[in-house]
């Protein structure tokens, strides 16, 4: 894998960045030319997945073997590239409203990349690949594949959440690994010291459900703007 050794790592990050608030503008303007080249987009898409797939998962078992404890894709982002290269292999329609609400969590990755700043550093190009496409997809979702988003898929979605989360608070101790971050608890944890993994996990999808409500309204407003309501 690609560590930036030869590129600053800020200015990778300023890259993605950019490139994300690039794409999320051209989904809306460039319509003629990305609706003629779908077809591409999906194909570069997948092949970009499969690519950072493998990077992640077989190329680190190869380097350090297999850890039970570590390399499982139990992790928001983990499970929703998965889904989304899903969905670009198959179009599966059953999906789209988990890669618009769960998988719009990418964003995090985009705007607080896995931590503190200086962690920036340590990231890797399937960690901005990953985090960008899941960014952009939902936009992509609602304006090339007509996606009307539900609100009732705001609470399937976040109690599906709520249920792994909690699911895996006991699994985590059993096997002493750190799967959706209930133990280490990134920033959370930082704000508020000694947080019990139940306690980062009622945060997690308590926040999950606002920031999702919060996406469901925005593309409510830019619908009706777009019917001149």
């Amino acid at each position: 894998m690609l560590y930036f050794d030869f590129i600053n790592p800020y200015i990778v990050y300023i890259f993605f960045f950019s490139l994300t608030v690039f794409s999320i503008y051209a989904i809306f303007n460039f319509k003629p030319f990305i609706s003629k080249h779908k077809k591409t987009i999906y194909i570069v898409v997948s092949v970009l997945l499969i690519w950072t797939q493998l990077a992640r998962y077989v190329g680190v078992i190869f380097r350090d073997g297999f850890l039970f404890t570590e390399n499982l894709p139990f992790f928001m982002c983990r499970l929703s590239v998965l889904v989304l290269l899903f969905y670009t292999l198959t179009g599966n329609k059953k999906v789209e409203s988990f890669l618009f609400y769960w998988g719009a969590t990418g964003i995090a990755g985009i705007l607080y990349p896995n931590g503190p700043m200086e962690n920036i550093a340590n990231l890797t190009e399937t960690f901005y690949i990953d985090h960008f496409l899941l960014t952009i997809t939902p936009f992509f979702l609602y304006v090339y594949e007509g996606y009307n988003p539900s609100k009732k898929d705001i609470f399937i979605i976040t109690g599906v959440m709520a249920v792994l989360l909690y699911v895996f608070i006991p699994i985590n101790i059993l096997t002493g690994s750190d799967y959706f971050y209930l133990i280490d608890q990134s920033i959370v944890g930082d704000l508020i010291p000694g947080l019990s993994s139940f306690g980062f996990a009622t945060i997690h999808y308590t926040i999950a459900l606002v920031f999702f409500s919060l996406y469901y309204w925005m593309f409510t407003f830019i619908k009706k703007k777009e019917l001149g309501e």
